[in-house]
């Protein structure tokens, strides 16, 4: 019979251990199929592995001493020719572990690999992810001068107004000043120059039938991307320290950008590490960025690359030129979703190793 669960079914390596001797994985294997053993020894047993096992997707002496523990804790033995469990993962430790993941798929399909702490947390990150680009989306449409149900929307020339306009001006290149934002209230300039970092008079407003066109699509990009995490998507934990032979680097998070029909979010060890990712938003955008590529096929970050390292986000990346490199760069989402909250701390951003 072959496997169940989403997280087995389909491995080859894994049908094949769940069906024949032969095909036994043993001490010394390595690959995709061990490391799906070895989350899943994880996510059911809370299994410590040993992070160079983990990465190299190794079937080393902790993962042995794992599957071994997994087997004497359920008694999975084979009478017929032994006495006390091994550390080998064959036809019965297969079964085993495939009956035991698919009734963990059951409650949240969606959920891949995850221990019920972590999907605690994922699922109190995409809540706080939802809330974040209501947010953001909010304030764009009063830019748009829409209210949230399409009608139109008078705009209070105040300090959110402008502060929102220049967001959107350095992070995604789009201008949308318009003649009546001319001048300013008394003292709205003043504290537009203490939060933008060589601000002295505001754009000129622009007249460009483009900017129009790419202010459009940043706004349904957005509510489109909010639209996108009501959805079922696949996150599953990944404890490899390579993907498709590409190192992983830095990345808490990451899809596969290169195939458009896997929308799956795969979260590494590091989206659960507070020195990495500190605070709930800090996730929470990381999710919202994720997203971003596989609702919008961005394949990569034009004009940053993968290293964009020390920008305020209210301030955007000088790298990034062009309306078109930044409406489809999923870090200028992420920017933009984190400046435009009432509580964005723009120092948070500019620690010593940037310099300031």
């Amino acid at each position: 019979m072959s496997l169940q669960s989403v997280s087995f079914r389909g491995d080859p390596k894994l049908e094949a251990a769940a069906v024949s001797d032969p095909a036994h994985i043993l001490k010394g294997a390595e690959g995709d199929h061990v490391s799906k053993i070895q989350r899943a020894l994880m996510q059911l047993d809370g299994a410590a592995i040993d992070p160079g096992e983990l990465g190299g997707a190794q079937y080393g002496p902790s993962t042995a001493n794992a599957v071994l523990a997994y087997k004497q804790k359920r008694d999975i033995v084979n009478r017929s020719y032994q006495n006390q469990a091994d550390n080998i993962t064959g036809k019965m430790t297969m079964t085993s572990l495939d009956k035991e993941i698919l009734a963990k798929e059951s409650t949240d399909p969606d959920f891949i690999f995850l221990s019920e702490q972590q999907k605690s947390i994922v699922k109190s990150d995409l809540l706080r992810s939802k809330q974040m680009l209501d947010v953001a989306l909010r304030r764009l449409q009063i830019v748009a001068k829409t209210a949230p149900s399409g009608g139109l929307l008078v705009t209070p020339r105040n300090l959110a107004l402008y502060d929102t306009k220049l967001k959107i001006l350095n992070v995604f290149r789009i201008n949308t000043f318009s003649p009546d934002d001319l001048p300013a209230p008394p003292g709205v300039l003043e504290l537009l120059r203490q939060r933008f970092r060589g601000l002295t008079v505001l754009p000129a407003p622009s007249n460009s039938p483009v900017d129009a066109i790419n202010f459009a699509t940043l706004l349904q990009n957005f509510t489109q991307l909010r639209w996108s995490l009501d959805q079922k998507f696949r996150k599953e934990f990944y404890t490899q320290s390579k993907f498709k032979g590409q190192p992983l680097g830095f990345f808490a998070a990451f899809v596969d950008a290169t195939n458009p029909a896997d929308s799956t979010v795969r979260i590494t060890r590091r989206y659960f590490d507070v020195l990495v990712m500190p605070t709930t938003d800090d996730k929470a955008v990381t999710l919202a960025h994720e997203r971003a590529h596989t609702i919008f096929r961005a394949n990569g970050h034009p004009g940053t690359g993968d290293n964009p390292f020390c920008v305020a986000p209210h301030l955007g990346d000088p790298n990034v030129k062009r309306a078109e490199q930044a409406l489809a760069n999923p870090y200028c989402y992420e920017w933009l979703i984190d400046s435009l909250q009432p509580d964005y701390n723009a120092a948070r951003f500019r620690g010593a190793e940037c310099g300031t």
